[in-house]
């Protein structure tokens, strides 16, 4: 359960591609925050996906990626050609959907890296993930603690513009974006599409998101009201959305002032916090967002889960990035950047009304000491980028740091029942030490 959201150079306040998004999963879903390199590939040389083997391509471009541990993709991401991706679970009709693959195929995890590790804008893309469709399917587990099939929905964000690309199985549709727009977990290209896999009847243009869609899994999952919410504050920035409008989005759970992580028994914030009720049984793990003007590319990312109390650090591309550890596992791990957090991230949940009206202010303030400082340095020489980001990751762990401490001063309780024990089972599960 995921929310992605695309602004254009028309409706952005210095004339960037703006591209972010929260990757929902399960709660104890490590997320590993990575660097991946560019390099070339020998002749014959193959790559394990998450459930097959397929051949790797000549060349790979340098990636940012925030995945799932357990996973060969990644939720969402950027290469060093400026295309940024974020990726949401959506749901077919049975004739449609990935259930009805023969075997296991690419599933959209997976198409996500491909996409970036492969293409240099998003044209390109979105030919690479047909092809990998018509050849592959599109099929396999995408659930650490389940057996969940799903199929793929896109934004797919370059230099010069954006594109949505919705898949059922091995079909597929795209949609140009114009200003902006979000998507969430259900279709949104209907007869507007741009191109489309399924030819229509006599001649009619199909209605792609009608023909495939199943629209009953997408709002039991609360996919029409998070979509809204995204779509609604862009509007209302529409012509000065910045990169802190992108960082206020993926932090919002609405305009009530009595909201609290606990209520309602579906998933309908776009800051998704686990709740005690079994289809809230997931959170934001991660955030990420992309920030492409022209040539210059810096990508803003958490590492971390909740992004209301995460801080967005600066990433850039040639650059090296902070060591975040190894990569985490389902369970506490020794040195894990994303298992660290945790430790303030479940403190703050344990009393969130009272500790994130004190906390977010902070947070924001330093974010906006870093926003302003990138524009000076996005453009700068190699050293002045690394010593910049150094800088920066270095702030935000000492922020964190000191509220961890203040926090610890009082012993880990939630008051709430229902909330208390599912908060009291996943810690455990996890062996995570809190009090």
């Amino acid at each position: 359960m995921c929310d992605t959201f695309v602004a254009l150079s028309s409706v952005t306040l210095t004339g960037s591609v703006l591209l972010a998004k929260n990757a929902d999963t399960e709660v104890n879903e490590a997320q590993h925050l990575l660097k991946i390199p560019g390099r070339d590939w020998p002749e014959g040389a193959q790559l394990r996906l998450t459930h097959r083997v397929i051949p790797q391509t000549s060349r790979t471009h340098e990636v940012v990626l925030d995945k799932s541990f357990w996973l060969y993709g990644g939720e969402i991401g950027a290469n060093e050609h400026g295309v940024a991706i974020g990726n949401e679970a959506v749901f077919s009709k049975a004739e449609f959907s990935s259930k009805a693959s023969q075997g296991d195929g690419v599933i959209l995890i997976d198409l996500l890296r491909l996409m970036l590790d492969r293409a240099t804008d998003r044209h390109e893309a979105v030919k690479i993930a047909a092809d990998l469709l018509h050849v592959y399917g599109q099929g396999g587990n995408c659930e650490l603690r389940g057996n969940s099939h799903f199929d793929g929905s896109f934004i797919i964000a370059d230099k010069t513009g954006a594109l949505v690309l919705e898949t059922a199985g091995s079909d597929w549709a795209t949609r140009e974006v114009t200003g902006f727009t979000s998507i969430s977990n259900g279709y949104t290209i209907g007869d507007d599409w741009t191109a489309c896999s399924i030819p229509g009847d006599s001649g009619q243009r199909l209605d792609f998101a009608a023909t495939v869609g199943d629209p009953g899994p997408s709002a039991a999952c609360g996919a029409p009201e998070r979509r809204a919410a995204s779509y609604g504050y862009l509007e209302r920035h529409k012509g000065a959305i910045s990169v802190r409008t992108m960082a206020d989005i993926l932090r919002y759970t609405g305009d009530e002032d009595t909201y609290h992580p606990a209520q309602g028994e579906r998933a309908t914030r776009v800051c998704m916090h686990a709740g005690p009720y079994p289809s809230r049984f997931w959170q934001a793990t991660g955030s990420l967002i992309s920030d492409v003007r022209g040539a210059s590319i810096v990508v803003w990312a958490t590492g971390t889960s909740g992004p209301d109390c995460s801080i967005f650090k600066p990433v850039f591309f040639g650059v090296p990035m902070p060591d975040l550890g190894p990569m985490p596992r389902e369970s506490d791990t020794a040195g894990a950047y994303w298992w660290q957090h945790e430790q303030l991230h479940r403190r703050v949940m344990a009393d969130y009304s009272a500790v994130i009206t004190d906390l977010r202010p902070e947070i924001e303030a330093l974010e906006a000491g870093f926003f302003s400082q990138a524009e000076s340095v996005r453009d700068a020489d190699t050293a002045t980028k690394a010593a910049f980001v150094a800088d920066c990751w270095r702030e935000a762990d000492a922020l964190e740091s000191r509220w961890l401490a203040k926090l610890r001063k009082t012993p880990y309780r939630i008051d709430h029942a229902a909330y208390g024990s599912m908060w009291q089972q996943f810690n455990a599960a996890a062996a995570l030490e809190l009090a």
